[in-house]
């Protein structure tokens, strides 16, 4: 039987950004995952950006998201020796007088400054800005189905990963750690994205999953450096590709690209958009968005101390993984503190 320190089951990015401070760390890990289809990081735009949404709201805890996402996404880049992360700007124009008026209160408020350039931003010709714009300076973007990609690679390379369904009934539970099939290990940790509503130990936990999808579109006349944010987003990526999303669905949870979805897209690009495209490519993810509170479930389960889980990003994974995977890494192993907010044992998960 082989022994290892963890056992994690998923290979989206939550299992590989925790498996990644494993390896920092020198720990011995097992990673079971079966090429999840439907996984939110096949067709997720991996933007990290601090005001976000038609509100323009920072994002809880955002000060701390941001430099764990920084700093170890650039630890995983120097681990695998390809480029994969970059600081990015983002420029946010406003879909309509409502939401430039929104803005024009929120940007006096002190907690702003720091993410943002004080002066107008320059708007290109080929962009539409009616209503007006502003720049967010503190924000990046990572590439995620390369990173997943070269990260199975190396996880392929070292012995790592086991390329197989999880069957929870061959889970054995005790006082010391578990054991599954061949594999024994002190703790498991769940990184099964919308896919935990069939975990047994944490499927009373409810979850709201939203289908997303995203076009990537052929643009000679789009050069632009950042994000462009106007209701839909679109940049171009370290590996060269235009994107453009990105969907919310709840009726049909699967990995189809639909026609629907790619019409809103594009009629959402084309709003703010004065160039031509062309779809090339069109992908589609189940995002596992929490019900509750649409905040990440993070840590130990309250009956089972050897179970753990490390899931609930929805669309804001790129930033919020790295900063809740090394919570749960220092729980596990230092006992720390878990920020009630992102903890499992939050008493509206178990309602």
């Amino acid at each position: 039987m082989q022994a290892v320190d963890y056992l994690i089951v998923g290979q989206g990015l939550a299992g590989s950004v925790f498996a990644a401070l494993l390896l920092e760390r020198g720990r011995s890990f097992v990673v079971v995952d079966d090429h999840h289809r439907t996984a939110a990081s096949k067709a997720a735009g991996g933007i990290i950006n601090p005001i976000t949404g038609k509100r323009l709201n920072r994002p809880s805890l955002i000060g701390d998201l941001l430099r764990e996402a920084f700093s170890t996404y650039t630890m995983i880049e120097r681990l695998l020796g390809a480029p994969l992360f970059a600081r990015r700007r983002v420029l946010r124009l406003f879909i309509d007088g409502i939401e430039q008026r929104r803005w024009e209160a929120k940007q006096q408020l002190p907690e702003y400054e720091q993410y943002v350039c004080p002066t107008p931003p320059e708007v290109p010709s080929n962009l539409a800005s009616a209503h007006g714009a502003f720049e967010i300076t503190v924000a990046g973007q990572l590439d995620i189905r390369q990173f997943i990609t070269r990260f199975r690679s190396l996880l392929k390379a070292q012995d790592r990963l086991l390329e197989a369904p999880f069957h929870y009934d061959l889970l054995r539970i005790s006082s010391t750690g578990v054991e599954w099939c061949d594999i024994r290990a002190q703790y498991v940790i769940f990184c099964e994205g919308h896919r935990m509503s069939e975990n047994p130990y944490f499927n009373v936990i409810r979850l709201n999953p939203a289908k997303g999808e995203v076009l990537t579109l052929v643009a000679p006349g789009f050069g632009d450096p950042r994000i462009i944010q106007c209701g839909k987003w679109i940049f171009r990526s370290l590996s060269g590709e235009l994107l453009a999303g990105t969907t919310y669905s709840w009726d049909r949870l699967d990995e189809t690209p639909s026609c629907e979805a790619k019409d809103q897209i594009q009629k959402g690009i084309k709003s703010f958009c004065k160039f031509n495209f062309e779809v090339s490519d069109h992908r589609a993810g189940v995002r596992a968005v929490t019900k509750a509170d649409n905040r990440p479930i993070v840590g130990v389960h309250p009956k089972w101390p050897r179970l753990a889980i490390l899931n609930g990003f929805g669309s804001k994974g790129a930033l919020q993984v790295p900063f809740s995977a090394r919570q749960l890494l220092e729980n596990l192993e230092q006992n720390e503190y878990l920020h009630s907010e992102i903890a499992v044992c939050r008493p509206s998960l178990w309602k």
